[in-house]
C-alpha cells in the first residue's frame, strides 16, 4: 500500500513524518523552527481524552528486520485500536546507561492518523474511532559491536542481533480505556540461515497476550543461534544462544533446571511460566579460567552476557540465581516510585535468596558458598559509599555503578544476614522467610506496592517490634551494619579476621580493550610487582579476590615477562564466617 503525502515533523533526535488516511492536517511554525502537526479541530487534550468504550484487548503487530550491513533494526509497529479517537504511545526515555532511547530513533512515519504530537518520549495520535495505525522507524545505536559498556543498546553485528524493548521498541501508554493486555504478534525479517527468539515466544512469528510493559520488558535476539528447549516437572526452559561459548546449550538447561526447581520450592510456586534464557558474547575471549557475566532479569526470561569461550562456573550460575529470584522479587512483588528507595530490598534481598538457596539445596557447598558470602561482606565495608541514604544510592546508581551501585546490593545482603539472625532470635522459627513471604503474599492477592514504609509496617508485624528500631537504624539511617558471630548457626560461626581490600593497580577496562598497562598506580602492589605503565599485555588472569594472584604476561621488546602478584590495597579487620568446627576464620595468607 502507498504512503499518503507526509506531514514532516523536525526534532533534535529524530525526523517523524505523519501520514494521515483521511482529514488532513496543517501544520504551525513554533519560534525555533520545529514544525508541529495540528488537527483542525482537535486540542491536544482531546488527543488523550478517550472514549466510554471499554475493551479487552487490542492487537499489535510488530515487524523488526536486522540490518548487518548498518549495525542498525528496522521496525514496523501496526496498533489496532478499538472504540477510541486517541491514543498514546511512547518508548522508553532513558535504559540502563542509554541517557537518551528517543535519539536512536530514525525515520520515524506514522500512517493512518489524523495528527501526532510528540512529547518527549511519548507521541500522541489522533485517529478515527476504532482505527488501526502503523508506525515505522529505524533503531541507530552508535556501535556495531557488542563491549562491556554497550550491552544495553540495540545493535546488530555480522551474525546476530540483541535488544531489550525498553532500549527500542514503542508500546501502548497505558490509563484510561486503553487495555492492560494486547493481543500481540512478532515477525521477524530475517537473514538466511537466521533463528530467533523473544522473552515470550521462538521461532520467526509469534504471538501471545501480554502487558504492553512485558514487551517492553522482554529480550529480543536473532542471528546464527543454537536453540534448545526442554521440560521437567512440568516446567517448560528455552536456550537461545550465539555458540561461541565454552559449554553447549544442553547443559546450559541442565542447570537452568536446577535452579529454578531450587527456587521454586523455597517460593512454594505451582504455576512457574515457560521460561526463554539468551546469551551472547561481549567483547575480547579471555584467557582461560577467565569468566566476565552480567545479565538482566525480564519478563519470563533472563538476558545473559558472558566473554566468549567462558565455562559455566560458580560466577555464572550466582548471577542466573540472582536474575531468576526477580521473579518473585521485583515482579510479583513490585516497588511503588520511586522504586530506587527499595533497591537494597530488590537487589540486596534477592542476592540474599540466591546464595542461601544455592546451599540450602546442596547445588553449592559449603566453602562455594562462604566464599561468595564473605567476600560480600568484605566488599560492603570497604564500600566509599557505605554511609549514604537510598536517596543518595538510587540518583547516582547508575553513575557511581561501583559503588554507589554496589551498595544497594550489599546493604540488603547484610540486612538480611543481621534480621535472619535477630528474628530466630525472637523466636520466629521461620526468621527473616516470616517477613518476605509474607510481602510475596500480599502481592499474590494483588493491589500491594513494595515501599519502605511497607517493610516497616510488615516487619513489625511479623517478626516483633524490634524490627522498626532496626530499620530505622540501618535503612532510613544508612548506619554501617554489624553481623552477630552466631547469625549462621549452627552450620557457621564468624570469627573477626584481618583482611586486604581488592586493588587491582591498574585500569582494568582501559588496559583490557587496549591491550597495554594504562593507570598502573604508584606503589600499588602491581607496580611493585614490575608492571609499568605502558606494557603490553599478551595474557592475564584477572579476578575480584584479594587472596588469589593475578598473573599477567607482558612483552617488553621482543621478551615476555610474567609478573603475578596479590592485588591487595588497605587492610582492615571485618567478620569473616568458617564452618563451626574450623578452629579459626581463615586468614588471608601473606603476599608472596
Amino acid at each position: 500500500m502507498a504512503l499518503q503525502p507526509a506531514l514532516r515533523l523536525h526534532t533534535q533526535s529524530n525526523a517523524l513524518h505523519c501520514v494521515p488516511s483521511a482529514r488532513p492536517a496543517t501544520t504551525e511554525q513554533r519560534a525555533d523552527g520545529c514544525c508541529v502537526s495540528v488537527a483542525r479541530s482537535a486540542t491536544l487534550a482531546l488527543l488523550i481524552a478517550l472514549s466510554a468504550w471499554h475493551v479487552a484487548a487490542e492487537t499489535l503487530t510488530y515487524t523488526l528486520e536486522p540490518l548487518p550491513k548498518t549495525g542498525g533494526i528496522r521496525v514496523e509497529f501496526t496498533w489496532a485500536t478499538s472504540g477510541r479517537g486517541g491514543s498514546l504511545m511512547g518508548v522508553s526515555p532513558r535504559w540502563g546507561n542509554i541517557t537518551d532511547v528517543p535519539a536512536l530513533l530514525g525515520d520515524f512515519v506514522v500512517q493512518g492518523a489524523k495528527a501526532v504530537r510528540r512529547d518527549g518520549a511519548r507521541w500522541i495520535v489522533e485517529h478515527d474511532r476504532g482505527a488501526s495505525f502503523t508506525v515505522r522507524y529505524e533503531v541507530r545505536p552508535p556501535r556495531r559491536t557488542f563491549d562491556w559498556s554497550d550491552t544495553h543498546l540495540p545493535i546488530t553485528t555480522h551474525s546476530f542481533f540483541h535488544g531489550m524493548g525498553n532500549a527500542f521498541l514503542l508500546v501502548p501508554e497505558s490509563g484510561g480505556d486503553v487495555p492492560r493486555e494486547f493481543d500481540v504478534i512478532l515477525r521477524w525479517k530475517l537473514p538466511a540461515g537466521w533463528r530467533s527468539a523473544c522473552s515470550w515466544g521462538v521461532g520467526r512469528s509469534v504471538g501471545a497476550r501480554v502487558a504492553a510493559t512485558d514487551v517492553r520488558h522482554s529480550v529480543y535476539l536473532a542471528g546464527e543461534l543454537v536453540i534448545e528447549k526442554s521440560e521437567q516437572d512440568g516446567r517448560s526452559v528455552t536456550v537461545a544462544m550465539v555458540d561461541q561459548f565454552g559449554f553447549r546449550a544442553p547443559r546450559f538447561l541442565a542447570l537452568a533446571h536446577r535452579v529454578i526447581a531450587a527456587q521454586c520450592e523455597f517460593m512454594g510456586e505451582k504455576s512457574f511460566p515457560e521460561f526463554v534464557i539468551t546469551a551472547i558474547p561481549v567483547g575480547a575471549p579471555l584467557p582461560d579460567g577467565n569468566t566476565r557475566a552480567s545479565g538482566s532479569g525480564l519478563y519470563h526470561s533472563f538476558a545473559l552476557y558472558l566473554a566468549p569461550r567462558s565455562q559455566l562456573n560458580d560466577a555464572v550460575e550466582h548471577l542466573f540465581a540472582h536474575e531468576l529470584f526477580h521473579y518473585w522479587n521485583g515482579r510479583l512483588l513490585g516497588a511503588a516510585k520511586p522504586e530506587e528507595l527499595v533497591y537494597w530490598w530488590i537487589e540486596g534481598f534477592t542476592d540474599y535468596y540466591a546464595l542461601r538457596i544455592l546451599h540450602d539445596s546442596r547445588m553449592w557447598g559449603d566453602e562455594l558458598f562462604l566464599k561468595w558470602l564473605n567476600r560480600h561482606i568484605r566488599d560492603y565495608y570497604a564500600n566509599p559509599a557505605i554511609g549514604e541514604s537510598n536517596e543518595v544510592i538510587g540518583r547516582d546508581f547508575w553513575k557511581r555503578r561501583d559503588t554507589a551501585g554496589e551498595m544497594a546490593y550489599q546493604r540488603g545482603l547484610m540486612l538480611a544476614v543481621r534480621w535472619h539472625a535477630l528474628a530466630r532470635r525472637a523466636g520466629v522459627a521461620d526468621g527473616l522467610d516470616a517477613l518476605f513471604l509474607a510481602m510475596i503474599q500480599r502481592a499474590r492477592q494483588g493491589a500491594f506496592e513494595l515501599t519502605n514504609d511497607a517493610i516497616r509496617t510488615v516487619g513489625a508485624e511479623r517478626l516483633g517490634r524490634w524490627f522498626a528500631a532496626e530499620f530505622d537504624q540501618y535503612v532510613i539511617g544508612a548506619a554501617t551494619i554489624d553481623l552477630p558471630e552466631d547469625a549462621l548457626t549452627p552450620a557457621f560461626r564468624g570469627r573477626i579476621a584481618r583482611i586486604h581490600e581488592f586493588d587491582l593497580g591498574f585500569d582494568r577496562e582501559r588496559s583490557l580493550k587496549s591491550k597495554t598497562a594504562v593507570g598502573v598506580v604508584k606503589g600499588s602492589a602491581a607496580a611493585r610487582a614490575g608492571l609499568r605503565e605502558g606494557d603490553k599485555l599478551v595474557g592475564w588472569k584477572l579476578h575480584g579476590d584479594p587472596d588469589q594472584k593475578i598473573a599477567l604476561d607482558v612483552l617488553r621488546g621482543e621478551n615476555t615477562r610474567k609478573i603475578s602478584y596479590f592485588p591487595r590495597g588497605e587492610s582492615r579487620s571485618v567478620i569473616q564466617f568458617a564452618p563451626a568446627g574450623a578452629k579459626d576464620a581463615a586468614q588471608p595468607a601473606d603476599p608472596e
